[in-house]
């Protein structure tokens, strides 16, 4: 593995580098040994003070130019390397900081099969960059790539072997690594920074075989307006959890879309969120001043640890929801608001909404293992029909206690299908009658419309630990049982239930507490009722009475 230096020859430093031509390389450092052979794979080549006669030179690649490590240091007069062909580079490679220039737009090609070393040392490329060895590691030492967004062809491919960012920046129009070689990224407290548009930035179709350490950071940085990005993982196959990276989008107000994400986060950008059937691994960060676009597919949250954040930053996601990572964990960062017309279903893992208020069409549960805990917030489920089933699929359903509750909004009527599980207060919240289905159990059964129905179903029991339904004159709520003539029970260990502006009808009430539904209070017994006193009022007459006339004069 000898080294080659450039150097002048017959006058002049200019001259092509190719498979053949030898003029202007020698074996030694002093210029004094001309070479017998041109630069091979195995050969390392220098361009440093000696290499000029005393002014710039150009340097022209053409067929067959190739190295295993290429050097250019300590230039006294500017070197300008025109890109006739691409360059195979076998080994490391190391640029100065100055009296460089680069001409032509063909690509250099990453060839290594072993360890290497790239160091660009903050100069701009202007051209396509292949890295392609099986078994290769390119290690960074500067940033590489650019960020000078006129350099449109710098266009950046892995298409085997290692990049190692060490804690670098790797920068570009776009990424691609379309296929299925062993390939990967080292992250190492670096980043991908991509700052095209109206293309696919990311363009890891295939995703089988990629890989990646550290964490995944991928940046979409243009800043204009114009046509759609896309992040392509995985589309077409080969996502996992394990392979897909973060993508922020931090600025821009185009259209962005994605196939697969660990994190996605949307801060700073003011666009177009073209969404659709995708997972999501990780968090997801919304931007207050982002649209989110509408899909009839499902958004999957699928990561299997955690815990993962959610922020709406005050927008509405307009598809349907999942949460099916077993072992995952979801926390809502602000208020998580879901379009009415869309379900969220909770399938596997657990769902914390940790004390964030929540907005949703209905509520579903999946086949998995699964806790939901609804923390201190209100829920508001605004569809009609079976709005909040947790029957279907309740089984490994946990409900972890809370003191928030769910908020039943539908003008139209409704049905909370509780699976016969402890939940916090339930709230008939809407206009149409709501019908609670199943034996369960409720820190508390309010509404907060009146005139409305709560139909229980008949031959169930409701446990509650208060019950604070009431009217107001002239707008009654409506309390009985789904069957005409067979009851349905209300249950209350302890203290006193008092109602007010509330008709009754086969309700049984029980269970150790004092049900008061004075008749004073605008209560109608309604018919097939127990355990309710509707009555005081004329045992209070009477009792009024009896104290007048046998009152002692003093």
């Amino acid at each position: 593995m000898p080294t080659l230096y450039w150097g002048p020859s017959a006058g002049t430093s200019t001259g092509t580098w190719d498979g053949t031509s030898i003029t202007k390389w020698f074996t030694d450092v002093g210029r004094t040994v001309p070479s017998v052979l041109a630069p091979t794979s195995a050969d390392d080549v220098v361009f440093d003070a000696g290499s000029d006669n005393g002014t710039t030179f150009n340097v022209t690649l053409g067929a067959g130019a190739v190295c295993r490590n290429i050097t250019v240091s300590n230039l006294d007069f500017t070197m300008t390397l025109t890109h006739s062909v691409a360059l195979n580079i076998h080994g490391s490679l190391s640029f100065p900081t100055t009296r460089l220039t680069r001409a032509g737009f063909n690509a250099i090609n990453f060839l290594a099969t072993s360890s290497q070393t790239v160091n660009l040392n903050g100069y701009d490329l202007d051209n396509a960059v292949t890295f392609n060895g099986a078994g290769g590691v390119w290690t960074l030492l500067s940033n590489f790539g650019t960020s000078n967004t006129t350099k449109t062809n710098v266009i950046l491919t892995l298409t085997a072997g290692t990049i190692d960012l060490n804690g670098f920046v790797l920068q570009g129009l776009r990424f691609s690594s379309n296929n299925s070689n062993a390939r990967s990224i080292a992250f190492n407290g670096g980043k991908i920074a991509l700052w095209g548009n109206a293309i696919g930035i990311w363009q890891v179709q295939t995703a089988t075989n990629f890989s990646y350490t550290g964490t995944p950071t991928v940046e979409g940085t243009y800043a204009g307006s114009v046509g759609t990005r896309n992040f392509f993982h995985g589309s077409s196959s080969g996502a996992t959890e394990a392979n897909s990276p973060t993508f922020n989008v931090i600025s821009g107000s185009d259209t962005v879309g994605f196939a697969s994400v660990r994190d996605i986060n949307f801060t700073g950008f003011s666009g177009t969120w073209s969404t659709g059937s995708m997972p999501i691994y990780g968090s997801m960060t919304l931007s207050s001043t982002m649209t989110v676009s509408s899909s009839a597919s499902n958004l999957v949250f699928s990561g299997t640890s955690g815990p993962y954040f959610i922020t709406c930053a005050g927008k509405t996601i307009n598809q349907p929801v999942q949460f099916s990572g077993a072992g995952g964990t979801w926390k809502f960062a602000d208020t998580f608001s879901l379009d009415g017309s869309r379900t969220l279903t909770l399938v596997a893992g657990t769902l914390d909404a940790d004390g964030k208020n929540a907005s949703i069409g209905s509520f579903a549960l999946g086949a998995g293992t699964k806790t939901l805990s609804i923390g201190s917030g209100t829920w508001s489920v605004t569809a009609s029909g079976t709005a909040w089933d947790a029957n279907t699929n309740v089984a490994n359903l946990t409900v972890s206690a809370s003191s928030g509750t769910i908020s039943m909004t539908s003008a139209s009527a409704k049905t909370f299908a509780g699976g016969a599980k402890q939940w916090p207060t339930l709230r008939q919240g809407g206009a149409g009658a709501l019908t609670i289905q199943q034996s369960n159990s409720f820190a508390n059964i309010t509404n907060s419309v009146q005139p409305a129905t709560v139909t229980l179903t008949a031959g169930t029991t409701q446990t509650v630990a208060a019950f604070g339904v009431s009217g107001t004159a002239g707008n009654l709520i409506t309390l009985n049982s789904s069957t005409a003539g067979t009851r349905a029970t209300l249950s209350d260990s302890t203290g006193t239930v008092e109602v007010s502006n509330v008709s009754i009808k086969d309700i049984s009430a029980t269970g150790g507490a004092n049900w008061n539904a004075f008749l004073k209070s605008g209560n109608v017994d309604a018919g097939n009722n127990l355990g309710w006193d509707f009555f005081p009022a004329v045992r209070q007459v009477f009792s009024q009475v009896f104290t007048s006339i046998f009152r002692p004069i003093f």
